[in-house]
């Protein structure tokens, strides 16, 4: 029997292998990055969601009150966390610094993608990444976002973080995430666990369903994820852009109209500026008519990086989804 679930692994790991290695091959050949990119990336997202689900899910309990091994948690309770290692330091328990071992994690990912993480690497982004993508058109046009609207995210970590410090519980977590696939970290009383779970029903309807269906938008991640607004400021640190060409654009804003998480702004586009939410889809590159839209390295316009930044996202991206999706 071992040997044949060892064989089946193995068989399943070179399927895996062998579908990053044809997205890589149809994004070199094709010149156009959005479509293959959506194709990995919204396969590994359900995929995550399937194996997460068939292996059990944990219910609330005495590891209730810390916070899930998950990127968007972690990050809207990072006080938290900071605080646990200060206490894992302190004690000298060993098996405590484990999240510790995240950071690093998170940092080498960071140097490699950046925000880039956001549409290649994430297991749960491909999620309204899927919906935005079923039909054909947009039945509700939404193109730019009103007023301050594009630092709602940003507002969303802090006051997760904040929150979170003050009762000792990963807050987003907690009230706020439409990705929550177990019932571990909720309150066990029946009518606040009814009223959490309502507002997670809520939110995944709305922003990860609903929305992206009709706008062709990804709601959830341009404009509630946590970890997105954390990304947004330290992935400045990767040297991966999305430049424009001021001599080659028409401001005709195509790209404005594509954009799935609202990075590009018509007033920005005037400037030549791409915001720091840019998760490097690939969507406005595509759509650009003048081709004065690219993947740069710091910003260079005379660098095309685009084969440099498949493959780091690739590489990422393919050992991230075969942790689980084999």
């Amino acid at each position: 029997m071992n040997t044949v679930l060892g064989r089946g692994a193995l068989a399943a790991r070179g399927a895996w292998v062998l579908f990053v290695g044809f997205i890589a091959y149809r994004l070199a050949r094709t010149g156009r990055t959005s479509r293959w990119r959506s194709v990995f990336f919204v396969a590994m997202a359900w995929a995550f969601v399937f194996q997460f689900k068939s292996s059990g899910s944990p219910s609330t309990g005495p590891r209730a009150l810390e916070s899930p091994y998950c990127h968007i948690a972690i990050a809207s309770s990072i006080l938290n966390q900071a605080y646990n290692q200060y206490l894992a330091f302190r004690s000298g328990h060993w098996p405590a610094w484990g999240p510790l071992s995240l950071g690093f994690l998170w940092l080498a990912v960071t140097l490699v993608l950046g925000q880039a993480w956001c549409s290649w690497g994430c297991f749960y982004g491909g999620l309204d990444e899927g919906f935005s993508r079923v039909l054909p058109k947009a039945l509700l046009r939404w193109n730019s976002l009103p007023g301050r609207l594009r630092e709602l995210p940003a507002a969303i970590l802090l006051v997760s973080i904040l929150f979170s410090l003050t009762s000792v519980l990963p807050a987003f977590c907690l009230w706020a995430c439409p990705l929550k696939l177990t019932t571990a970290f909720l309150d066990p009383n029946d009518l606040t666990r009814r009223l959490q779970l309502g507002l997670f029903a809520a939110t995944l309807g709305g922003a990860i369903v609903l929305l992206p269906l009709l706008t062709k938008k990804r709601v959830f991640c341009g404009l509630l994820c946590p970890f997105g607004a954390w990304q947004s400021f330290w992935g400045n640190v990767n040297p991966f852009r999305v430049s424009i060409r001021a001599e080659a654009c028409t401001q005709c804003r195509l790209c404005v109209k594509v954009c799935p998480t609202f990075a590009i702004e018509a007033e920005g586009l005037k400037e030549h500026v791409v915001s720091p939410y840019c998760n490097r889809c690939g969507e406005c590159i595509d759509a650009c008519p003048t081709g004065a839209m690219g993947y740069t390295l710091l910003g260079d316009k005379t660098w095309d990086a685009r084969l440099l930044l498949i493959y780091c996202c690739l590489v990422v991206g393919g050992a991230v989804g075969g942790m689980f999706l084999p």
